[in-house]
């Protein structure tokens, strides 16, 4: 999700882009073939590297520790040294969870302390692209949002059937727009920048919030909403961190970006989601 909008983001302010893709069926002269567990180094020459691809369920990285780490840091770092030494700036996308979601506004000096297999996969690439010097840097998402997300299509779907949906009371997210995501990475790539960046929503709030908003346009009714416990539905307890915010300091010192409200990001992606919301 990420990377295709990067692509068209960065396409649309005349850079010359190519995004590698694993399924046979997308293959075509912009997206060559590239499969993460078996990386081949014939990849075109690049000043830039956006390292956006991973496998990021947190179950699956839960369940399958050795093939996810394979992807997620193993193939994920023999790109980065490989085109850093090709003269590429590197950026890794990483995530809230290299942190354990015991405490808000998690500094980007702060000591990773991931509680999941995935967060500690994620540490370890950023370790391993840090490394890289002036050639490599680091950007932390919290939970980012689109229009096309399954779950928001799917309540939206629900709702206007009139069927009740069961969001979960206990899980929370600090959403931002890929939109924000986009514009800091441009930001990184037009100052080749270094470190650690944040990217995230100002506050952490739960699923239900969110569900409410996608009915507040007055045409569904909000007693469909059910909330639910995400213990009840075997969440795994690391995929269900009570914080995930972000401080953004240097990025709002540095290119005057903040982190967005909750409703506004969440307004702005649903108003594209679904017509009548504001």
């Amino acid at each position: 999700m990420i990377g295709a909008a990067l692509f068209e983001y960065f396409a649309a302010r005349g850079w010359r882009v190519q995004a590698t893709t694993r399924r046979r069926d997308r293959v075509d002269a912009q997206h060559p073939y590239f499969e993460l567990a078996a990386p081949r180094l014939d990849l075109p020459a690049a000043d830039f590297v956006v390292l956006a691809a991973a496998v990021a369920r947190i179950g699956d990285c839960e369940a399958e520790p050795v093939a996810t780490r394979r992807i997620n840091v193993e193939g994920t770092l023999t790109v980065a040294r490989h085109m850093a030494g090709q003269g590429s700036h590197v950026l890794l996308l990483s995530s809230d969870k290299v942190f354990d979601g015991a405490m808000p506004l998690r500094g980007r000096h702060d000591q990773p302390c991931p509680a999941c297999a995935y967060g500690r996969q994620k540490a370890a690439a950023e370790s391993g692209v840090l490394a890289l010097g002036d050639q490599g840097a680091v950007l932390r998402l919290s939970k980012v949002l689109e229009p096309s997300l399954a779950l928001l299509t799917g309540w939206a779907r629900d709702l206007a059937a009139r069927k009740p949906i069961t969001p979960f009371h206990d899980l929370y997210l600090a959403p931002v727009t890929v939109d924000l995501v986009a514009r800091i990475t441009a930001h990184i790539a037009d100052e080749r920048a270094v470190g650690i960046y944040h990217c995230t929503g100002a506050e952490d709030r739960s699923y239900v919030d969110l569900a409410r908003l996608l009915a507040a346009d007055g045409c569904n009714d909000p007693a469909l909403i059910r909330p639910a416990s995400c213990g009840a539905a075997n969440l795994p307890a690391a995929a269900r961190p009570r914080y995930t915010t972000l401080e953004m300091t240097v990025e709002q010192a540095r290119w005057g970006l903040t982190a967005p409200s909750f409703e506004g990001t969440a307004k702005a992606v649903i108003a594209r989601c679904v017509p009548g919301i504001d």
